[in-house]
């Protein structure tokens, strides 16, 4: 924390001790009208504030002070002039805007006509007004994106899309990727971006590169890093979205780096923009090995929201937290957990829980509380959930009642018709979820109600509170929705009987949030940054050296030998991460190209070559279970057949052996991870340490319906397992020429039929592309010039035929 940032909040926290400015101030956070008197003094004391900050930019606090009190007066007296004003004199000119257009107050004077009258002109977006630092942000970053490496850092909601619209449209970019952190996020990104209408050619994945000279491409960082290495694209930009995930120490924020790298080994001229709203210092963001300029930083310091926090402890003690003074007036003392939550809600209400098993139980005990909503858009919803996918799972009923949950544990169809319902229908009142929510689309959320702060730094909690209130949600309706309320829940059994949410809440006192690099493969790293003990430092700085040394092999060798191309592939995929030493397991893994037997059975090719009388230098848990025979023939089974199935099918399969489970007296237990796990179940199979913790359930006992919800729990964690490990492994068995290429297309895309698997490639589920396959409907849609799917009359008429969940599936793709 700086100096400046200490003594501002030393200054704020003094205030509790003006007993004019505490009642005055009160009374604002309390919601209760001001006198004349009260409100002459507060507002000067505003103005003050301004003046202080005008002087001195770094005392942003001040500014925030100041603008809360001027926005809460005009909210709760109804007098919008001193709003209006000090608006237009900070730039907030969609407040302004709205104020005028909504007959909140009129113009009283010519010069003011003739000069907002300009603000619409100057500062109009399309469908929107931009405040003064939107529009000057903006402007430049399209004057110096093309000569140097940028990033533009504003709050959710101020305008990304329209960044890289302007972007691509006023350069010269051919060869332009978009690299999105997740695949949930590559649809929603493509979406935006189709509906920009860019005349380029849309790239999802790197096997829909056909040599194109101007596309652009929708990629997760593995992507673009295969079509680089595959094809040796040379991309002239790369949008990095969320660029504060590249921050964070783990395999996926390496590849990233590494990409940025790689591009710019290829094309030193490449172009860099950072999207994020939570980064501090750009410079941070720096991969090692690239250009020696500066990142140049364009942020949006000003948030034209703000929020009021209320705060009940694990006594039923509700008070409203002052995050100036710090200080916590009380409410009430005998409010519960669901109780409370159900008095405060509003339109669109999102809940909070760090842990997927939380979130489904905070889903089901809100439920018990609520009756069912008479809503014949539900009941169709409700209905669709109990055909397509699973009659007997919660969502059923709990739809019924305006309540959804999302959690990374969720098959990822059934995720993304959640996500589309809710954004829609109004009478979908609760969203339960955890950090999933922030890697998906945008919602309408009208208040949030955080249950646990397990993990959450001061960045995560703003990045949270950032999701209430989107701004074109805001200007939709009324200004009392640039005020959101916050709700801190907290209790024994969705948090812990240690901690205390209570400490929590002084974070939102920070305005200046330093950026925690722990990284190693970005320049502003420093290991001794990092408050570890001797020994972890000692541990860390090995395992940076072996990282930055592998990096620097990926980047720099060129010797073709076959243990080199090898080694080169491990640490491009990161397979490297599924053994504890490659530089040992690579000559094994060698040897044993000897004993593949059978160059069309994927998964016994797979074992014989990557465990095979080399299990003990497996480091990866999952990929050392199949090295068991019967792990092996499931997962055969899954490949040839599972995953062509639909999620109602697959939900069947996975309840029938559930059933049977249940009812084996040797072992009714089933792995199912950390998340859902409730028992410890030692296997002398295996001798991976995430074995020895709760990560089984015992199915006996278990009704139909929670052997139903925990189907799709294990629907997910296959999903996953076989989509970013073993489909991994398949491509270094393809690229090795080591399984045919029909194997190969019928493990990834379940058939070997090319117009399919471009549909796949889309993203189109392998069910959804075998049933137009079978109805003779691969002939009725095409590809456009630039990428996107397109469908003639009979195709329509086929599918308005078909089921909700599959329209919803083709409607995503087809323009």
């Amino acid at each position: 924390m700086s100096k400046i940032t200490s003594v501002e909040k030393r200054q704020l926290t003094t205030l509790k001790n003006n007993a004019e400015f505490t009642s005055c101030f009160k009374k604002l956070i309390f919601n209760n009208k001001l006198t004349f008197e009260e409100a002459q003094y507060i507002l000067t004391v505003a103005l003050i504030f301004f003046r202080y900050y005008n002087n001195d930019k770094r005392l942003k606090g001040y500014f925030n002070i100041a603008y809360y009190i001027v926005l809460k007066y005009g909210l709760v007296n109804d007098d919008y002039r001193p709003l209006y004003d000090i608006s237009l004199q900070i730039g907030f000119y969609p407040i302004s805007e709205f104020i005028l257009a909504n007959n909140l107050l009129h113009e009283e004077y010519l010069h003011e006509s003739i000069i907002n009258q300009e603000i619409r002109t100057l500062y109009n977006n399309s469908s929107y007004i931009e405040t003064v630092e939107q529009y000057n942000t903006s402007k430049e970053i399209l004057e110096r994106i093309s000569l140097e490496d940028s990033s533009y850092i504003a709050p959710t909601s101020f305008g990304k899309s329209s960044i890289i619209r302007e972007v691509i449209k006023q350069n010269d970019f051919s060869k332009i990727a978009i690299i999105v952190p997740t695949k949930s996020l590559i649809t929603q990104t493509y979406i935006d971006i189709r509906n920009l209408e860019l005349n380029y050619k849309l790239i999802l994945h790197d096997e829909m590169f056909n040599g194109e000279e101007r596309f652009i491409g929708i990629l997760t960082q593995e992507r673009a890093t295969r079509l680089i290495n595959k094809f040796n694209v040379k991309f002239d930009i790369l949008f990095i979205d969320e660029a504060h995930n590249i921050l964070r120490n783990n395999s996926r924020n390496h590849l990233l780096s590494r990409l940025i790298m790689l591009n710019y080994k290829n094309n030193p001229n490449q172009r860099l923009l950072y999207l994020s709203p939570l980064v501090n210092n750009s410079q941070n963001l720096k991969a090692k090995f690239t250009s020696e300029g500066q990142i140049f930083q364009s942020s949006i310091k000003h948030n034209l929201k703000a929020y009021d926090v209320f705060y009940l402890d694990k006594r039923g003690v509700l008070s409203i937290f002052d995050r100036f003074s710090n200080e916590s007036y009380e409410l009430d003392k005998n409010s519960s957990f669901i109780n409370y939550i159900i008095t405060n809600t509003q339109e669109k209400n999102f809940i909070y829980n760090y842990r997927p098993k939380n979130v489904e139980l905070i889903a089901k005990k809100l439920s018990l509380l609520l009756e069912n909503i008479e809503n014949e858009t539900l009941v169709n919803i409700s209905r669709t959930i109990a055909s397509e996918i699973s009659e007997d799972i919660d969502l059923v009923t709990l739809v019924r009642k305006g309540i959804i949950y999302l959690h990374g544990k969720q098959p990822t169809i059934l995720k993304e018709y959640l996500e589309y319902q809710y954004k829609d229908i109004l009478n979908l009142k609760f969203i339960i979820a955890n950090s999933v929510i922030l890697e998906g689309i945008n919602f309408p959320i009208d208040t949030l109600f955080i249950t646990s702060t397990y993990g959450l730094n001061v960045k995560d909690l703003n990045n949270l509170i950032g999701r209430v209130n989107r701004l074109n949600y805001v200007f939709q309706s009324s200004l009392s929705k640039l005020v959101s309320k916050i709700h801190f829940v907290d209790s024994e059994e969705f948090t812990d009987k240690v901690s205390n949410m209570r400490n929590k809440l002084s974070l939102l006192r920070e305005h200046t949030f330093k950026d925690e690099n722990k990284n190693p493969l970005l320049e502003g790293y420093n290991v001794e940054e990092l408050k570890l003990t001797k020994d972890e430092l000692i541990k860390q700085k090995e395992k940076d050296n072996k990282l930055i040394s592998f990096t620097e092999f990926l980047i720099n060798e060129n010797d073709g030998s076959l243990e080199n191309r090898i080694k080169h592939s491990f640490i491009e995929n990161n397979i490297d991460d599924f053994y504890w030493d490659i530089e040992s397991a690579i000559p094994l893994i060698i040897k044993n190209f000897e004993n593949i037997s059978d160059k069309s059975n994927v998964i016994s090719t797979i074992y014989e070559v990557f465990i095979m009388n080399i299990e003990n230098q497996i480091k990866d848990y999952e990929i050392e279970r199949l090295k068991n025979e019967k792990a092996r023939n499931y997962y055969k089974n899954y490949i040839d057949i599972i995953q062509l199935l639909s999620l109602k099918d697959k939900i069947i399969n996975t309840l029938n052996y559930f059933e049977a489970k249940a009812k084996d007296i040797n072992d009714s237990h089933l792995f199912i991870g950390r998340s859902f796990g409730e028992v410890i179940n030692p296997s002398p199979k295996y001798k991976n340490y995430e074995y020895l913790q709760e990560v089984y359930i015992n199915l006996r006992g278990k009704s139909r319906q929670q052997l139903a919800n925990i189907s799709l729990v294990k629907i997910k964690l296959e999903e996953d397992f076989v989509s970013f490990k073993l489909k991994k492994l398949i491509t270094f068995l393809y690229d090795f020429e080591l399984i045919t290429k029909e194997a190969y297309f019928l493990a990834v895309y379940g058939t070997v039929n090319e117009e399919v698997i471009n549909l796949t490639r889309i993203g189109l589920g392998p069910s959804v592309t075998k049933m137009l396959k079978e109805n003779n409907q691969i002939e009725n849609i095409s590809f456009d010039q630039n990428g996107n799917l397109t469908s003639n009359d009979a195709f329509k008429i086929f599918l308005a035929n078909q089921s909700e969940l599959f329209k919803f599936e083709i409607n995503k793709y087809i323009k």
